[in-house]
């Protein structure tokens, strides 16, 4: 089969950026012809590169004409677009349309319904834009706290609901959880359009089994910022005599940086091979997110490498989390609840052990490379097989 990729970058890597790298080479490694189609945020530069970025947001017809010129060369059987904003613009399912392409489209966040993209603002959850107009965010600025920079998210997303782009422009959407893929109809997608299936990774061990004994300390890995719940984490370990270590980058860095003590410690942004040495060492893995996840990578990664994990009761990571057998939940944004199970965890290691067992059988199970092929052949064949009773 002949596959293309399609994904815009993002200035900082994220997520979305892993997953189309590893589904590009699992896709070659099987022995498919798979390509990929990108560009990267980092050509906007300066005001006039962001003022034109800006006013191809909700259209923007020179993609759509790279890429039909990217379809005619290499002649695909089926695309799958992971990210089209901001460069790329939903022009790029016409050119599939014209092309006679059936296309696949990865939900990775919620932006094709609401311009905050997680439905999530000022510190709370808010669903406004999954049944009424955008509008509402222009004036609160959802998008890098500026009117002009949130302009064009509101049109694009207004307009395409408008115009039924997503009803009618996509074969096949992919959400990573139930969860999501619940939310995406309640803001009126087609639910025989959608099929959940989860990211995967690599296997971490390369088969071998986990080492769950003798595992000490708890681990945060992700972005530092405040739908991730850090500011909650960080006053949960005040006082605890119990060490967390904390990965990653972010606009609350200063926050973390400055919570630093014994118990606390701050190793900043870590290479996978680094964060995965962390996971094998660690007891567990918190992710306090206060926000609707999709599907952390780290929560696949932490479970390959046989790590419970202790997660917020919330959105999606309330249907990868089975709550006592894989991890913990407690209530988001309580302090006092992360804390109390955060205890239980240091107190019971033989449990946690036990929990970090199953873990891995869920990771071999659900999340493994070969899985995610198996998974990806039945959705691109029931893309082909709509355009074939087109």
């Amino acid at each position: 089969m002949r596959i293309l990729l399609v994904h815009n970058y993002y200035q900082q890597r994220g997520g979305e950026d892993v997953v189309v790298e590893q589904e590009l080479a699992l896709l070659r490694q099987k022995g498919h012809t798979a390509e990929l189609f990108s560009v990267h945020n980092d050509s906007i530069q300066g005001l006039g590169q962001k003022a034109i970025t800006g006013a191809l947001v909700v259209y923007n017809p020179w993609a759509k004409a790279a890429l039909a010129e990217k379809l005619r060369e290499f002649r695909p059987d089926v695309v799958h677009v992971h990210n089209f904003f901001p460069k790329l613009s939903p022009s790029v399912f016409d050119a599939c349309r014209r092309a006679g392409i059936p296309s696949v489209m990865t939900l990775h966040n919620f932006r094709i319904l609401c311009p905050t993209s997680i439905l999530f603002h000022n510190g709370e959850i808010c669903e406004r834009s999954l049944k009424h107009s955008a509008i509402w965010a222009l004036p609160q600025r959802v998008y890098k706290s500026s009117l002009m920079a949130t302009l064009p998210l509101v049109a694009m997303v207004d307009i395409h609901k408008w115009l039924g782009t997503w009803k009618r422009k996509v074969d096949v959407f992919i959400a990573l959880t139930e969860f999501a893929k619940a939310k995406f109809v309640e803001g009126g997608l087609d639910p025989g359009h959608i099929i959940v299936k989860g990211n995967a990774v690599a296997d971490p061990l390369n088969g071998a089994t986990p080492n769950t004994a003798k595992r000490h300390g708890a681990l945060f890995v992700g972005r530092l910022s405040e739908e991730k719940g850090i500011a909650s984490l960080l006053t949960a370990w005040k006082g605890m005599n119990y060490p967390l270590r904390i990965a990653g980058d972010g606009p609350l860095r200063p926050l973390v940086e400055a919570a630093q003590a014994e118990n606390i410690i701050y190793i900043g942004s870590q290479s996978r091979d680094q964060v995965y040495a962390e996971m094998q060492r660690a007891a567990f893995m918190i992710l306090p997110s206060v926000c609707y996840e999709m599907f952390p990578m780290t929560l696949a990664e932490a479970y390959g490498n046989g790590l419970p994990v202790l997660a917020s009761d919330l959105g999606g990571l309330k249907s990868l989390l089975d709550d006592g057998v894989t991890g913990l939940a407690f209530k988001p944004a309580d302090p006092a609840d992360i804390r109390a199970k955060a205890r239980w965890a240091m107190e019971h290691p033989d449990k946690l052990a036990d929990m970090g067992k199953a873990a891995r059988a869920k990771y071999e199970a659900q999340y493994t490379a070969d899985r995610n092929y198996a998974n990806l052949m039945q959705i691109y064949e029931r893309a082909l097989a709509k355009k074939i009773t087109a």
